[in-house]
């Protein structure tokens, strides 16, 4: 027998005898299988904060006494937060506390606040459509003015000198008084030489047709020019009197129902208002519009409704006077023309100033027969 041939199967067995006996086998490994890496969800994100600014009191003096104030905005964020179940928070700063009257256009656009409430009349110049519906006698009550401009707003009229922003809802106030410190005004011809506080035109406009001499500057001075001689009489409506506490500094006051309602419009920066997520995008659109201009101006109504008995209340006060119809006659006599000129110079502007107040009359007999 060949020996090669013998020698390769021991060969074989040794091998197999040193794995066995000289190479211990490797422990058996009891760690559990790896899972399949799943993707880690991102981290659930924290309330939406909006910043909210304006220049109302935060809270109402007598006899109104509702707590917190801001023209039915704190009333809208109470909503929105509690339908959104927390998603969203709102942080507050009422009274100027931010951002003064003047400057809130600019910081809602600039960002320095997310949400504010712009008085038109602060901004001269910026809002011609808007305050070209500031005419006397335009409205019977401060839920028509908002629901006519809203609605303005919604059919294209406004919408170009609001395009910065996010327009949540237009809110008007009462028709306005004269309020002065002096003496008693129940004619026309006792504006003569009154130095007049107000906000612009086309009151300072109406006020210099009839006499008086025009003061603009924002309403929250007004209390100080009046304790300090500075003006002799302010125009405000009287929910403004109560708030503002002017008849503490101005007794005598005068109700002319035919001059014309202010704005407050209530405005969401742009960029803000586009990065929500559909759902609070949603709970914003639903609860804001005309639903809210009305909720606004009901508020504004039943506080006038509340301040004259107040004001007639007062000790030591005389009574509000109503201006008389022959009066407010003149009183239309007077600043028709200032308004005639007003839309005249818009519409050589390229601006549809009549064609809006054609439509805002058909609006007016509309919302009308709804009983507003």
């Amino acid at each position: 027998m060949n020996k090669k041939i013998l020698l390769i199967p021991l060969a074989l067995l040794l091998v197999a005898s040193l794995v066995v006996i000289g190479c211990p086998a490797t422990p058996e490994d009891t760690t559990p299988p790896t899972q399949p890496t799943q993707p880690t969800a991102p981290a659930p994100e924290g309330p939406i904060e909006l910043i909210e600014a304006n220049w109302t009191p935060a809270q109402m003096p007598p006899p109104l006494y509702f707590d917190p104030f801001d023209f039915t905005l704190n009333q809208w964020m109470d909503s929105v937060e509690f339908q959104s179940g927390g998603e969203v928070t709102f942080e507050r700063y009422p009274s100027e506390t931010l951002v003064k009257m003047g400057d809130m256009w600019e910081a809602v656009k600039m960002g320095i606040c997310d949400i504010a409430m712009v008085n038109v009349m602060a901004f001269p110049g910026q809002f011609p459509m808007t305050t070209a519906m500031r005419v006397p006698g335009f409205f019977a009550n401060s839920t028509q003015g908002a629901m006519v401009r809203q609605t303005l707003l919604e059919e294209g009229y406004l919408a170009p000198e609001w395009s910065d922003v996010k327009v949540l809802w237009f809110g008007d106030n009462e028709p306005h008084s004269i309020a002065c410190r002096t003496k008693q005004i129940t004619t026309i011809e006792d504006l003569e030489g009154l130095k007049v506080a107000n906000m612009g035109d086309p009151e300072s406009s109406f006020l210099e047709a009839l006499g008086a001499v025009s003061v603009p500057m924002p309403a929250t001075e007004f209390y100080l020019a009046l304790e300090r001689g500075t003006v002799d009489a302010v125009v405000q409506d009287t929910n403004g009197l109560v708030v503002f506490q002017l008849y503490q500094v101005a007794p005598y006051i005068t109700e002319i129902p035919g001059n014309g309602n202010s704005s407050m419009v209530v405005v969401m920066n742009l960029d803000k208002y586009n990065s929500l997520p559909p759902d609070v995008k949603a709970l914003v659109d639903e609860s804001t519009g005309l639903l809210r201009a009305i909720c606004h101006g009901k508020r504004f109504d039943y506080n006038h409704q509340a301040c004259l008995p107040f004001l007639n209340s007062l000790e030591g006060a005389p009574p509000v006077v109503i201006m008389s119809e022959a009066e407010r006659a003149k009183f239309f006599e007077i600043t028709t023309p200032i308004v005639e000129d007003m839309l005249a110079d818009l519409e050589a502007q390229g601006m549809p100033a009549r064609d809006m107040h054609a439509r805002a009359h058909e609006l007016v007999e509309l919302y009308s027969s709804w009983g507003f």
